[in-house]
């Protein structure tokens, strides 16, 4: 298609900040849209793409023709949402997660494969080139996967701990700034789904594998929700792995945003935060991928703007839905072996859908 009419699920700071000015930026793109149930946030977006504003998709949908949706919602909503959008035949760009279930997650990938229509999760760190490369290395350049270690720590705690203060309705929020209660547990929130999401996604991703079984201890600080995660897994083809994350690194700390894949012949470092990669051979040489000195490191509008690329017909699928619900998976038996004092979980399978 040459422009791709879109509608814009979600009015809040991320579609503010980065999906929308993304959308607006492509030659390719038309927001004919927004839709957010507090009506002066979605007025105020809507002014700024010169479209109308809606409270619910289904008015959007009767009033506009989209061919695309872009929701960027609480984790809570993403599932009824993505199920409504698929089924009026929209291409999805979700953003993380993609559902909070695997049930869930498994229903929008099955949806989207029957209606023969896209579905995209915004895992910002894979549209950066540096993850293509860590990908093509660790499918191609290691031998056999053996051990693999994750870690993704960040800043996310102080978001857990103020939805835990006096909550305020959204539409209170300050525009352009993340509400708290977002964050909360009735939303979602939590390390796990919020943060650590992101690095399981990159694994199962660039393995082109998926977790069996997982056994974790999780920490929430006197939060509702987790803060500190720590687990040992397997890989369905065998490899083993650990994973921490935490959503308590200070102000003044650097977060550490790393997976590391150690196979039969090589290994890859993959630094997310900084999008720097480094392949070591066995021979005991390496390479190294990372930025040039004027691109970004996190490029948080590529995910809207590659999705564009991908319905014009110029890009790949660079977050499919298959990872994606697998992570979801990953994250939900982590969270039951947590409340479980470290059981082993077997993860579902999407074919088990």
């Amino acid at each position: 298609m040459s422009v791709v009419k879109v509608v814009v699920v979600g009015a809040g700071w991320w579609s503010a900040n980065h999906h929308l000015p993304a959308l607006l930026a492509h030659p390719n793109a038309e927001v004919v849209a927004v839709c957010d149930p507090v009506a002066g946030r979605a007025e105020a977006l809507a002014q700024r793409a010169g479209c109308p504003a809606f409270a619910g998709v289904e008015q959007a949908l009767q009033t506009t023709s989209p061919d695309a949706a872009v929701i960027s919602t609480p984790h809570v909503t993403h599932h009824a949402l993505g199920a409504a959008a698929i089924g009026a035949g929209l291409h999805v760009l979700m953003e993380k997660p993609l559902a909070l279930t695997a049930a869930e997650a498994f229903d929008l990938v099955n949806r989207a494969e029957n209606a023969g229509v896209q579905l995209s999760v915004g895992y910002t760190h894979q549209f950066d080139p540096s993850a293509t490369f860590a990908r093509a290395a660790v499918q191609s350049d290691i031998g056999m996967l053996l051990q693999v270690t994750v870690e993704y720590s960040s800043r996310a705690g102080r978001l857990f701990a103020a939805a835990q203060g006096a909550r305020r309705e959204y539409a209170d929020s300050e525009p352009g700034a993340p509400h708290p209660e977002t964050y909360s547990l009735g939303n979602g929130g939590g390390q796990a789904h919020t943060q650590l999401t992101h690095a399981l996604g990159m694994l199962c991703w660039s393995t082109g594998d998926d977790v069996a079984e997982i056994a974790a201890f999780s920490a929430s600080r006197a939060l509702d929700v987790d803060v500190d995660d720590a687990a040992a897994f397997r890989l369905r083809g065998g490899a083993t792995g650990v994973v921490i994350g935490s959503g308590d690194t200070g102000a003044n700390l650097p977060p550490r945003q790393h997976i590391r894949y150690h196979g039969t012949t090589g290994i890859v470092e993959h630094d997310l935060y900084r999008a720097r990669v480094r392949l070591h051979r066995h021979d005991g040489s390496m390479v190294v991928r990372e930025p040039g000195q004027h691109e970004p490191a996190y490029r948080a509008g590529e995910p809207a703007r590659a999705f564009i690329d991908l319905l014009s017909g110029r890009g790949t699928n660079l977050g499919p839905p298959g990872p994606a619900a697998a992570a979801v998976a990953t994250v939900e038996a982590l969270l039951e072996s947590g409340r479980a004092s470290g059981r082993p979980i077997v993860v579902a399978a999407l074919q088990a859908a």
